[in-house]
C-alpha cells in the first residue's frame, strides 16, 4: 500500500513533469498540502523533505519550497520498497534530546538507550539540558530547531504552565515525543511508566505490611503528569482497601529536586530549606511509620533527617521511593520502583521515527517497571 507521503511526492512530481510547476516557482506549503490531501503536516513535510533530498526542490527556512533551478532527471515512481530512512543512510538525520539533567539515579541509562537506538536508525542525536528551568528549556528548543533537527524528544520541566515553545511544536505537528510524562489535555506522543499504578502498588505494599500512618512527600505535582499520577495513586490505594487517608500526611512543597544545578549555591539553599521542612513535618507527625517519596533525592533527604532525629530505617520508619542508582550493593539502600530506562529510551526513538516517516503521533505508551525491595523496608 502506498504511504500517505508518497501521494504528495508523486503529485509534486507530476506537477513539475506537466510544466504546471517550473524551475524557481514556489510550491504549496506544508499546511496547504496537508489540507489538500487531508493528512498531517508531518506527512506533507516528509514528502517535501524527500523531494529536497533528491534535489528536485529547494527549501528555504522562512521562505518556503521552490522547484530547483536545475531539475535532475525525474523518477517515474518511487522505487518499490524504498523507505525514507534508507535514503538518509549516508546523510544522517539530526534529532534532539532535551532533559533537565541525568545521573546514575535517573537519566544516564535513558540517554545511552536513546543514543543506541538513534544509531540504528542512522540518526545523530544532539543533547541539551534544561536544568529544570523553563527559560533554558525554551532556549534548548530554539537552538535545536535552528541547527535543523528533524524531531525532538523531551522530558519537560516541572510546572503548572506549559512552555510556549513546546506548545508551538505540538500545534505545528512537529515530530515530538514526551518522555517520562505527558501534557494533560494536549495530544502529543509520549512514553512513561504507569505512575498511578506504581504508586498504588507501593502504598498497598505498606498497607499490607500493617502500616496505617503513611506519608507522601513530593514536589508540587501540579502541571507535572508523573507527579500528579503518583499522588493520585497514593490516594486511590487507601480508597480501594477501605482505609482512611490522613491529608496531614501529604507534603508536596519540595523544591530542591525541581531545579537541577542551575546555580550550585541556590541548589544547596533549596536542599537545606527542604531538609528543615521535612524535619518539621516528621516532628509534627510522630505516628508516621512509613514514607513514600516521589523521587530518589527526596528519599535521601528523608533518610538524612531521620538519622539526625535518631530514628532508625526501617525499624522506626520505612521508606519507598521512585528510582535508585543501580550499583553493586544488594539489596539496594531503598525499596523502590525501578523504571526500565532502556526500554523507555528505545520506545521514545521508535515513536519519533514513526512520525519522521509520516505516521500520525501515537498516544501515551506505558513501559513496564519493577518493584525492588531494599534495606529501607522491613
Amino acid at each position: 500500500m502506498s504511504r500517505l507521503y508518497e501521494k504528495i511526492y508523486h503529485y509534486i512530481l507530476d506537477e513539475i513533469k506537466s510544466g504546471k510547476l517550473q524551475s524557481g516557482q514556489k510550491i504549496p506549503t506544508e499546511s496547504e498540502l496537508a489540507n489538500q490531501f487531508n493528512v498531517s503536516r508531518i506527512t506533507s513535510k516528509k514528502a517535501l523533505d524527500l523531494l529536497s533530498q533528491q534535489h528536485i526542490i529547494e527549501r528555504f527556512q522562512g521562505k518556503g519550497s521552490f522547484v530547483s533551478e536545475i531539475i535532475p532527471q525525474l523518477p517515474d515512481v518511487l522505487s518499490e520498497g524504498t523507505d525514507y530512512e534508507e535514503m538518509e543512510e549516508y546523510n544522517e538525520t539530526l534529532v534532539g534530546l532535551i532533559l533537565p539533567e541525568f545521573s546514575d539515579t535517573y537519566g544516564l541509562d535513558l540517554v545511552k538507550a536513546i543514543e543506541q537506538k538513534c544509531a540504528e536508525y542512522h540518526y545523530s542525536m544532539v543533547l541539551k539540558r534544561s536544568y529544570g528551568d523553563e527559560e533554558k528549556e525554551k532556549q534548548a528548543i530554539n537552538t535545536l530547531l535552528n541547527i535543523g533537527v528533524k524531531g525532538i524528544m523531551i522530558i519537560p520541566v516541572h510546572g503548572v504552565h506549559y512552555n510556549n515553545e513546546l506548545l508551538r511544536l505540538v500545534l505545528d505537528e512537529y515530530p515530538l515525543v514526551l518522555v517520562d510524562r505527558y501534557l494533560k489535555g494536549i495530544s502529543a506522543s509520549s512514553v512513561s511508566i504507569d505512575n498511578k499504578k506504581a504508586a498504588k502498588e507501593m502504598t498497598k505494599y505498606f498497607l499490607s505490611e500493617g502500616h496505617e500512618h503513611i506519608a507522601f512527600i513530593s514536589p508540587s505535582p501540579e502541571g507535572t503528569s508523573s507527579l500528579e499520577e503518583r499522588l493520585y495513586g497514593f490516594q486511590v490505594a487507601f480508597s480501594e482497601v477501605g482505609k482512611p487517608l490522613n491529608s496531614d500526611y501529604i507534603l508536596i512543597n519540595i523544591q530542591s529536586t525541581k531545579h537541577k544545578g542551575i546555580f550550585s549555591n541556590k541548589t544547596r539553599e533549596h536542599e537545606q530549606r527542604d531538609f528543615e521542612n521535612i524535619k518539621h513535618f516528621i516532628k509534627n507527625n510522630p505516628s508516621l511509620s512509613a514514607i513514600i517519596c516521589s523521587e530518589f533525592e527526596i528519599a535521601v533527604l528523608v533518610n538524612q533527617v531521620l538519622e539526625q532525629e535518631g530514628k532508625r530505617v526501617p525499624e522506626d520508619i520505612s521508606i519507598i521511593c521512585f528510582d535508585s542508582p543501580q550499583g553493586y550493593i544488594h539489596p539496594p539502600l531503598f525499596t523502590h520502583i525501578q523504571q526500565n530506562q532502556q526500554m523507555m529510551g528505545f520506545k521514545a526513538v521508535d515513536l519519533l521515527h514513526d512520525q519522521l516517516i509520516g505516521n500520525e503521533p501515537a498516544d501515551n505508551y506505558y513501559i513496564d517497571y519493577k518493584f525492588i525491595k531494599g534495606c529501607s523496608t522491613k
